[in-house]
């Protein structure tokens, strides 16, 4: 989508008064306060944050690191949703999903936050969206093709009231400080009528970009965030049951641990044992799934939990 199309859904983060837009020197301005947000590769910054990319990782100019920041960025995601990642087909369950809802509800713009999965993203298409990501929640920040249309907070999303008919929601809640707050942020841009789809993490599933985790939710945790904004919930669906949960948390500790990161030997070590779990990957992925067949799922182990929710018409509440 242009960035001249984007500015009529936009908003002033901290205020529900009228906003007037204009782009006037590669900066988006507010006429009705003089509020000016730069604008970085075609990327609206509400955030004012530098986006300069990040030097956490030790030796990050040798060899294997260097390797494993390409493939962080190129590869690691679609590694880590298929079969050749312990539990890894629990998220490949949890995209077809979205896909499927997202096919047979939105019948207009989805306004898509944190677009993680480019997969997803290609499947909407960037002309059907608007994208919204928290650079400043980010331990690296993403390659210059890949910003979103605006960085902004995940409490304070700039985006009008009752604007969009879709909305997307994909492993945001856990990053966001205030989780009530981003909830009643969506159940506000939503339009009466339209469909939230939510997911994020189950009562299991490990820290991921620390120092931002903040929740895991478990479903009783979201029931009250859904009936507190007055949304209808359609259908909940568990990607990752009980058993492939369990090996998702495996895969994590033998395979992806951050402990690895310490120098050449260690990145070397995790190397050797990643070749080793993409051959075995496929065949636990198969037992986790009969398992979890043959086992009664109380709702007590699950990594993945999505989400439909519906906002009610104001004459039905």
């Amino acid at each position: 989508m242009k960035i001249e199309e984007r500015i009529s859904y936009l908003q002033q983060p901290d205020s529900d008064e009228p906003s007037e837009f204009v782009i006037e020197n590669n900066s988006l301005i507010n006429k009705n306060t003089q509020k000016k947000y730069p604008i970085i590769k075609g990327m609206i910054d509400f955030r004012d944050i530098d986006i300069a990319e990040d030097d956490h990782i030790h030796d990050k100019k040798k060899l294997l690191f260097k390797v494993s920041n390409i493939f962080s960025k190129y590869i690691d995601a679609k590694i880590l949703t298929s079969i050749f990642a312990g539990g890894g087909i629990g998220f490949g369950k949890g995209i077809k999903r979205i896909k499927v809802w997202w096919k047979q509800f939105a019948k207009d713009k989805t306004l898509f936050l944190e677009p993680e999965d480019k997969s997803l993203l290609s499947y909407i298409g960037d002309e059907n969206c608007i994208t919204v990501e928290d650079l400043a929640s980010k331990n690296i920040m993403p390659a210059e093709a890949n910003y979103p249309d605006v960085n902004a907070s995940m409490e304070q999303i700039p985006i009008k009231s009752d604007s969009f008919q879709n909305i997307i929601s994909y492993f945001v809640i856990e990053h966001v400080k205030n989780p009530q707050k981003h909830f009643k942020e969506l159940a506000r841009i939503l339009k009466p009528g339209g469909y939230l789809i939510l997911g994020g993490p189950g009562d299991v599933y490990p820290s991921h970009r620390v120092p931002y985790n903040y929740f895991n939710i478990i479903r009783f945790g979201y029931y009250e965030m859904i009936k507190e904004n007055n949304l209808e919930l359609i259908e909940e669906y568990y990607p990752a049951k009980s058993w492939v949960s369990i090996l998702y948390l495996c895969y994590t500790t033998v395979v992806r641990n951050s402990l690895y990161n310490k120098n050449q030997y260690t990145k070397l070590l995790q190397l050797i044992i990643f070749i080793i779990s993409m051959t075995l990957s496929p065949i636990l992925n198969g037992i986790a799934l009969l398992l979890d067949w043959i086992t009664p799922f109380d709702k007590k182990v699950y990594s993945l939990y999505l989400v439909l929710l519906r906002k009610k018409n104001r004459d039905s509440r």
